[in-house]
Parts: C-alpha cells; sequence; structure tokens
C-alpha cells in the first residue's frame, strides 16, 4: 500500500501516516482497519485490488481520519458497532464534501459530530448494552455489507499485541503535529476546512469524559453511570481507586459565566468518583487547590499559568485540566496528563473544546 498521493494532496495527515508502524494484509477483515493505538492498519488486499486508485485513497483517508479524531478514545462504554457506524458517517461526510471518492456502497454521510449520530442511532436501533438485536449479534460493514471474519469493522477494538489501550504517545504527538498544521493551512485544502470544523462541534462533555478516563483510567467512565429515581448510584459503592485531578481555572475573565457554570456542573459529576481539586490562575499565582466543591472565582485579571501549573505537576495529581481562553503561555512539557479546556484549538495534545 502506497500513502505518495495521500501525503501529497493532503500533507497535513503526513504525521499520522509515518507514525504507523505496521501496514498489514490479511483476509481477516473483508475491507481496511486501524488499531485503537493508530500504529497498525490492516487491509484485505482483494478488496484493495478492486477500487480504483480514487477509491484507494479515499479509503486511506477515511482511516486517517479515525486516528486524527480520536475515534477509539472517544468511544468511552459506547456500543462499538453502533459507534463506528457513527464515526464513520461523520467521515464519509467529510471526505464527499472534500471531493474525494468512496467504494461504491460505502455508507452515507451526516454532517454532525459521532457523538450525536451515535445518540440518534442508538435510539432508532434500540439496542441495549449486550450489543445484540432480537437475540441475533450484529455485524457490520462500513462498505455496506456483513461479514463473519474476525473483524467486522473499520474502528478495531485491539491492537496487534491483542490489548485494547488507545492510549500512545506517539500517537498523540503524531495527532498533535497533525492539528498544528490543519490549522496553520499546509495542505489548505477542503478536507482541511471540512476537519476543523467538525472538531469544533465535538460534544465536549463527552471528550472531557473520554480523556479523562484515558489519563486516570476505566472506573471515571462517570457518564456510563446510572442513578436510581431516588438519586442513588450503585456504581459509587463498589470499591474503586480514588484519583486525583486538579483543575486549573483561568481567573481573567475571559471564560463568560454561562460556559464556566457548564464546565462546574461537569467537574461536580467527576467529583462523585474521584477526588477533584480546582485552583485559580491569574499573574503570577501559587497553586491553591482546594476540592472543587468549595472553589470560588476571584476574577482578578492577569494569564499566566506558569507557577501553579508546575506546581500542580510537582503534586501528586494523577491528571490535571487546564480552563482556559487559550491565550496564554503554554508549557514547553507536559510532565503529567494534561487536559485543556478552551473555546477554540491551539494545537494541543489532548483539546476539549467548547
Amino acid at each position: 500500500m502506497n500513502f505518495f498521493q495521500l501525503i501529497w494532496r493532503e500533507p497535513w495527515l503526513a504525521p499520522v501516516v509515518l507514525n504507523l508502524r505496521n501496514v498489514i494484509e490479511t483476509k481477516r477483515i473483508s475491507t481496511a482497519g486501524v488499531t485503537p493505538d493508530g500504529k497498525t492498519l490492516y487491509y484485505n488486499p482483494v478488496f484493495w485490488k478492486s477500487l480504483s486508485q480514487e477509491e484507494q485513497l479515499g479509503v486511506q483517508i477515511h482511516e486517517m481520519l479515525h486516528i486524527v479524531n480520536r475515534h477509539a478514545a472517544r468511544k468511552g462504554a459506547r456500543h462499538h458497532m453502533l459507534w463506528n457506524i457513527a464515526c464513520d458517517m461523520t467521515i464519509n461526510d467529510q471526505i464527499k464534501r472534500s471531493g474525494y471518492i468512496l467504494p461504491s456502497g460505502a455508507l452515507s454521510g451526516e454532517q454532525d459530530t459521532a457523538e450525536a449520530i451515535y445518540n440518534r442511532l442508538l435510539q432508532k436501533n434500540d439496542l441495549k448494552s449486550s450489543g445484540k438485536r432480537h437475540g441475533k449479534a450484529v455485524r457490520y460493514n462500513e462498505f455496506g455489507d456483513q461479514y463473519d471474519s474476525d473483524f467486522s469493522n473499520d474502528l478495531l477494538e485491539h491492537n496487534a499485541d491483542g490489548s485494547s489501550c488507545c492510549k500512545d504517545d506517539s500517537t498523540l504527538e503524531a495527532i498533535e503535529d497533525a492539528r498544528r498544521l490543519a490549522m496553520q493551512g499546509n495542505g489548505n485544502s477542503p478536507l482541511t476546512k471540512q476537519f476543523m470544523a467538525q472538531a469544533a462541534k465535538a460534544n465536549w462533555q463527552s471528550v472531557l469524559q473520554s480523556m479523562v478516563k484515558s489519563a486516570v483510567g476505566d472506573d471515571m467512565d462517570y457518564l456510563s453511570y446510572e442513578f436510581d429515581e431516588f438519586g442513588i448510584c450503585e456504581d459509587v459503592f463498589s470499591a474503586k481507586p480514588q484519583s486525583k485531578i486538579c483543575v486549573l481555572v483561568d481567573e481573567s475573565g475571559s471564560i463568560d459565566d454561562d460556559l464556566y457554570e457548564q464546565f462546574l456542573g461537569e467537574l461536580y459529576k467527576m467529583s462523585q468518583f474521584a477526588l477533584v481539586y480546582a485552583s485559580g490562575f491569574a499573574d503570577n499565582t501559587q497553586l491553591h487547590a482546594v476540592p472543587v466543591k468549595a472553589y470560588r472565582r476571584t476574577m482578578t485579571g492577569g494569564t499566566d499559568l506558569t507557577i501553579s501549573y508546575q506546581q500542580a505537576c510537582e503534586k501528586d495529581f494523577d491528571c490535571i485540566i487546564v480552563l482556559t481562553d487559550g491565550y496564554l503561555s503554554f508549557p514547553n512539557k507536559e510532565p503529567k496528563p494534561t487536559i485543556w479546556a478552551m473555546p477554540e484549538s491551539f494545537g494541543r495534545k489532548q483539546e476539549v473544546i467548547f
């Protein structure tokens, strides 16, 4: 498989392509698929040879967009097959709007986020958490057919080594580089514009949840917990490790009240399953982390994260979340897993865009 045309026409995707460790022919998969860590691409040689060059390019773009959109990490506790379909639909819409060609029978796209499409599909199909409908397992292929192969989806559930971990430092670096190139206009193509517009629309609550889960472990899947009619969550009663999260809040006045209240609501949800602390930062602000429910914004002005971020990294926090407008000096290194919650993208490794 040759990626020359892809890199030539969409150079911003080059970091993700070059980050691939293996490209493997196999008949265990019906079409093509990428692993959760973004390191391996599988493809069926019979399927591949049946495509025109333009269709091959469309399939390559499709798989690279799965990686650059972090679809494996964003899945969380969702039904895998439906999530794969939702991701395919949002990707295919971007590809077709950009003038590229997909193989005959490819899923029609929708101009929406994967999270929003998934919710509609879930209601339409009424699939239960068992992953079955009418007692029969559903098999799906992104180009319209059904197969009983070991790999039935192109967003694969396991890596080449059999693990299911979707966090890989080199892949995250490659994604960050690709996003930065897209922002800078490298390969200023219709696909670049479609990608940036869709990234900005993603359901930020779900993205935040998936990033926190990736940083501190599966037990932080707080959006999937269910409460009974008395407001009691049985999941809380089972023993779980208490992850420690530090939230640094921009107090320059650039984050409006409505957005701040929404963000605070998500932190309160997290605090039911982890130890969440918050500290504001302005100019030369020392870290003063208090339980999130005791934190109050002071709105003192200024935006200097340096001291408080460094001090937070020296503490025993498992993860750091920074709420900011993004107009500050970002740290050169991130010693602790850091999630940047901002109104727009600044090309950081892990971003939540409101």
